[in-house]
């Protein structure tokens, strides 16, 4: 097995596992499978999990063994897999062939990654834009939004007085309830949308990594790929500066309970 050397016995079970129930995959072709997949290279991307190509003739998808620490990153699995089946008609994210609360296999999409240089583009823009609204066009019926404070607070209550100070923590706290208690429409939110979580190629832009999904408030992706120009742009600067700190403390708290 490619890569059998880097990777650990959980995730080698889960590989192996997930590729001998090729027959389970929810597979849409004109000619289907009828050699099982096989594992060609692991895949270089973000810290919360592992990736890996596995390819049967024209066919390649992409198997991700989700972290052991999951719930310790706030992320939910249920909830990933239901907000990836609400978007799945909008075309603007992988198709999923296979999901469990410990792997996901879902189309692998040919194309280039974005870069913080290249989001830059004009036409670029409004492809992600448009993207983005149309993810939050769709409803999602029982769902709940986010609450930034008790978020944040599950990444504090993991980090010790050393790591984040008493003065911090009650600030990033007194921000996320700034933001909890104003008014917004929760919508569905990837919030970790970040250039390399976007592939464009000539069908245009595909989301993808959604497993921090969850409703929640709608300027928070524009705001973490575009920044101060997306608040700029719509004069919206003072108002969203609560929004823009919770994001940058969610990130700054995610990497710390990693290290």
């Amino acid at each position: 097995m490619p890569g059998e050397k880097t990777i650990s016995n959980r995730t080698r079970t889960l590989l192996q596992q997930t590729l001998s129930d090729w027959q389970q995959w929810s597979i849409d072709l004109e000619q289907p499978l009828t050699e099982p997949p096989e594992l060609i290279r692991a895949l270089l991307g973000g810290r919360t999990n592992e990736t890996f190509l596995v390819v049967s003739g024209d066919f390649k998808a992409v198997i991700r063994v989700n972290s052991p620490i999951s719930e310790a990153l706030g992320i939910d699995r249920q909830r990933e897999a239901q907000i990836l089946k609400l978007l799945a008609p909008s075309g603007f994210i992988p198709k999923v062939f296979y999901i469990t609360d410990e792997v996901l296999v879902s189309e692998y999409i040919e194309g280039q990654q974005l870069t913080p240089q290249s989001i830059k583009n004009t036409a670029t823009i409004e492809a992600v834009s448009a993207a983005l609204r149309a993810v939050q066009a769709v409803t999602m019926p029982d769902g709940l939004p986010r609450n930034y404070l008790q978020y944040c607070r599950h990444y504090l209550q993991q980090l010790g007085d050393d790591c984040v100070s008493l003065a911090v923590k009650q600030e990033i706290e007194t921000i996320a309830a700034t933001v909890d208690n104003s008014d917004w429409q929760p919508v569905i939110c990837h919030h970790d949308m970040v250039p390399q979580n976007i592939i464009e190629n000539s069908r245009g832009v595909s989301i993808i990594d959604w497993e921090y999904a969850a409703l929640g408030h709608p300027s928070l992706d524009f705001m973490r790929l575009f920044g101060a120009d997306f608040a700029a742009s719509g004069g919206q600067e003072n108002s969203l500066q609560p929004v823009f700190k919770v994001q940058q403390a969610m990130d700054k708290l995610w990497l710390a309970v990693q290290l």
